[in-house]
C-alpha cells in the first residue's frame, strides 16, 4: 500500500490549469520532476507526460495537449530546484526537445550511488527506503494514448510523490556517513559530479547517424536507402503510441529483412508475428521493398570489383 504517498493530482491539459499551477510551483521552492516518453528511447522519444510533486501536491503535465504552451512552462519550472531520480536520460529529452535544462537539479540516483548501492534505481531504493513496493507493470505502458488509464495516473503522480520522502531518507543516511573512508569522499565528490552531469545534458547534441543505416552501407546504397525509410517509419509509428512498431521492428529485425529482402507481400507478412500490427502497418512496410533490385549478400558476391572467400557456393 502507497496511501501516504498518493498525493492530490491535478492533471494540467489546459491553459487555464497550467496558469494556476505555476505560481503554487514556484512558492514551492523546489519540485520533484518524472516524466514518461513514447517507447522510442531518448534519442527519439516524444514527451508524453511530466510529472511534478511537491510535498503535498502532485500534477501531471500533458504536454500532448499543452501544445507550444509546454516550453514556457518548463523554462519556468527551471528556475525552481528539481529533484529527480537519474536525470542522465531524462535531461536529454528535456533539452533535445525543448531545449530547456533547470538551473539547479538534485539526483536522488546520484546520491543512493555515492552511499554504496549498488542498484539505485528508483524502484529498489524505495523498497529500500520507504519500504514500499512500486508496481511497475505500468512504466512500459502506452504513454501517448489518452485518456490516461487510473493505473496510469496512479503510477505516474507516485513516481514523482515518492523522490522527495526518498530523498529525505537517503540525505539523513549521509549525514550520518560523512566520516566513512569510502563513502565520505563520494559525498563530498556529489556537488562537483551533479555539476558536470547538468554541463554534459546542456552540452547534447542528437547522434547524427543511425545504427541501423550505418551497418547496411556495405550492401549498398538501395539498403542505405531502406534502412533510413524503414527507421523513419519506426520512429514515427512509435511516438504515435503504436508499441508494435518498436517490439516488431527492432534492430534484429531491420538487419534480416534489409540484409535479405522479402520478394513478396506474402514473404514480409511472415516475418510480423503481431496481427493487428501486421494488419495496419504491412502496406506500408511492403511499399519500401515493392521498388528497387534487391542488394542482398548474393548479389553483392557477383558483383564486379568484390570477391567473398566462399568455396561452398555454386
Amino acid at each position: 500500500m502507497l496511501d501516504h504517498f498518493d498525493l492530490p493530482t491535478v492533471f494540467v491539459d489546459t491553459p487555464e490549469k497550467l496558469q494556476a499551477a505555476l505560481p503554487l510551483w514556484h512558492a514551492a521552492g523546489v519540485l520533484a520532476v518524472d516524466i514518461e516518453c513514447s517507447l522510442t528511447g531518448m534519442h527519439r522519444c516524444v514527451l508524453a507526460l511530466v510529472q511534478v510533486a511537491t510535498h503535498d501536491q502532485a500534477w501531471l503535465v500533458d504536454p500532448l495537449a499543452l501544445g507550444e504552451l509546454t516550453r514556457p512552462a518548463l523554462l519556468a519550472m527551471a528556475q525552481v530546484p528539481w529533484i529527480v531520480h537519474d536525470f542522465s536520460g531524462d535531461g536529454i529529452v528535456f533539452k533535445r526537445i525543448y531545449d530547456v535544462v533547470p538551473d539547479s537539479v538534485f539526483d536522488t540516483m546520484l546520491l543512493a550511488r555515492a552511499l554504496g548501492y549498488p542498484q539505485p534505481g528508483l524502484k529498489t531504493m524505495a523498497k529500500l527506503k520507504l519500504g514500499i513496493d512500486i508496481p511497475k507493470e505500468e512504466q512500459d505502458s502506452n504513454w501517448m494514448l489518452r485518456p490516461l488509464r487510473e493505473a496510469q495516473i496512479s503510477y505516474a503522480s507516485r513516481d514523482a510523490a515518492l523522490l522527495l520522502p526518498l530523498l529525505r531518507t537517503l540525505a539523513e543516511e549521509a549525514e550520518t556517513r560523512r566520516d566513512h573512508p569510502v563513502v565520505g569522499p563520494r559525498l563530498a565528490a556529489l556537488p562537483k559530479e551533479i555539476r558536470h552531469l547538468i554541463r554534459r545534458v546542456r552540452a547534447y547534441g542528437a547522434p547524427k547517424h543511425d545504427p541501423v543505416v550505418e551497418k547496411v552501407r556495405y550492401l549498398g546504397d538501395l539498403a542505405v536507402t531502406r534502412a533510413k525509410q524503414l527507421t523513419t517509419l519506426r520512429w514515427a509509428w512509435g511516438n504515435e503510441g503504436d508499441v508494435g512498431a518498436v517490439m516488431e521492428l527492432g534492430n534484429r529485425w531491420l538487419m534480416a529483412r534489409l540484409a535479405h529482402p522479402p520478394t513478396s507481400r506474402e514473404d514480409l507478412e511472415r516475418t510480423i508475428s503481431n496481427p493487428r500490427f501486421r494488419r495496419k502497418r504491412l502496406d506500408a512496410l511492403w511499399a519500401v521493398f515493392q521498388d528497387g533490385t534487391p542488394e542482398t549478400q548474393e548479389s553483392l558476391d557477383s558483383s564486379d570489383g568484390l570477391i567473398w572467400n566462399n568455396p561452398g557456393r555454386p
